[in-house]
C-alpha cells in the first residue's frame, strides 16, 4: 500500500472555511496523511474539528523558523519580510526532512478554493513533477497579479521574458517524493534571491523556474485532459449527471482548484461536499463567529 501525503497551510480561516477542502478529501478513498499547517489566527475549535475527521494540524507562528526545531538540513535562513505564499515551502521542506522515507508521492496544495472529486493520486504518476497549467489563453502578461507578483520579485526586464507564456498556477502541485523535494530545494532557493518576498509571490518563482527549465523532469497538466482542474480562467465548464465537474475530455478530474470563481459551480460543489443544506448551514453557523 502506497503511503502519500497532502501539504497544506492556513491562517485566518476557521473550520468552515476549510471543510469543502477535507470533507471532499475525505469522501474519495484517500486513505494517506493530511497535514495543515495552521497560523496562529487558527482558533483552538477548528483545531478540535480538524482533529476529528482525521487531520494532522502543524501549529506555526509568525517568526522565522515558525516552528520548533527545525530540520538541521533545512534552510539557516529566509528574506524578511515574506509573505506565506512563501514561507509556507520551508515549512512544507522541514515536515519532508523530518518524515524522510515515509511518503510515496506528496501534494501541496492551496485549501480554501481546492475540492476534490476522486483520490488525488489516483491516476498514473510517472517520475516528474506535475504542475497545473491555467488556461491555455491565458498567459502571463495579460494577467495583473502574476505581472505585480513578477516585477517586484524580478524586475521589468524579466517580465517582458515571461509575458507570452501560459501561466502555471502554483496552488497544486505533485509528485514522487524525490521530486517534491527536489522542487521545494530549489524554489527556496530562488526565493532567498528574490528583491520582494513579500510582494513577489511564489507563483511568479514556481512560473520563473518552470521556463527556465529548472525543473525537470515535469508534465504540465492543462485542462483539456487532466487529474487537476485549474477553471478559474475557463469561461465554461461541464457538469456530469451526478454534478460532478468534468475535463474537457469528459472525465472527472481528481482535483477541482478555483471552483469559486464560478457562483454556479461552487453551489455544485457544494452539493457534493455537504450531505445536505443543513449540514452547510450548521457548520456556517457554528464556525462563523469564532474560530
Amino acid at each position: 500500500m502506497e503511503h502519500n501525503l497532502i501539504l497544506t497551510i492556513s491562517d485566518n480561516y476557521n473550520f468552515f472555511h476549510l471543510s469543502r477542502f477535507f470533507l471532499s478529501l475525505f469522501k474519495t478513498p484517500f486513505r494517506g496523511r493530511a497535514v495543515l499547517f495552521a497560523g496562529p489566527n487558527t482558533g483552538e475549535q477548528s483545531i478540535k474539528a480538524l482533529h476529528a475527521i482525521g487531520v494532522e494540524v502543524v501549529r506555526y507562528t509568525a517568526d522565522f523558523p515558525y516552528v520548533p526545531n527545525p530540520h538541521p538540513a533545512n534552510f539557516k535562513r529566509l528574506p524578511d519580510p515574506i509573505h506565506i505564499y512563501n514561507f509556507r515551502h520551508f515549512l512544507y521542506y522541514d515536515y519532508l526532512l523530518k518524515h524522510e522515507g515515509e511518503f510515496d508521492k506528496v501534494l501541496l496544495t492551496d485549501v480554501r478554493d481546492v475540492v476534490f472529486q476522486r483520490d488525488p493520486f489516483d491516476f498514473d504518476m510517472q517520475d516528474a513533477l506535475y504542475v497545473a497549467m491555467e488556461s491555455r489563453s491565458r498567459i502571463t502578461g495579460d494577467c495583473q497579479y502574476n505581472t505585480e507578483w513578477i516585477k517586484k520579485g524580478y524586475g521589468d526586464e524579466v517580465m517582458l521574458e515571461m509575458a507570452p507564456h501560459v501561466i502555471s498556477c502554483a496552488g497544486t502541485t505533485l509528485g514522487p517524493t524525490t521530486r517534491i523535494k527536489a522542487y521545494l530545494e530549489t524554489l527556496l532557493n530562488e526565493i532567498i534571491g528574490l528583491r520582494d518576498a513579500y510582494g513577489c509571490a511564489d507563483q511568479a518563482v514556481h512560473n520563473r523556474l518552470l521556463q527556465q527549465g529548472k525543473l525537470e523532469p515535469v508534465i504540465k497538466l492543462y485542462n483539456e485532459d487532466t487529474p487537476v482542474l485549474t477553471i478559474g480562467a475557463e469561461p465554461t465548464f461541464e457538469l456530469d449527471a451526478a454534478g460532478f465537474v468534468l475535463d474537457g475530455k469528459g472525465t472527472r478530474p481528481t482535483i477541482v482548484h478555483q471552483y469559486d470563481r464560478h457562483p454556479s459551480l461552487l453551489a455544485a460543489m457544494d452539493k457534493l461536499v455537504f450531505n445536505s443544506p443543513l449540514q452547510k448551514y450548521y457548520l456556517k453557523l457554528k464556525y462563523k463567529l469564532t474560530q
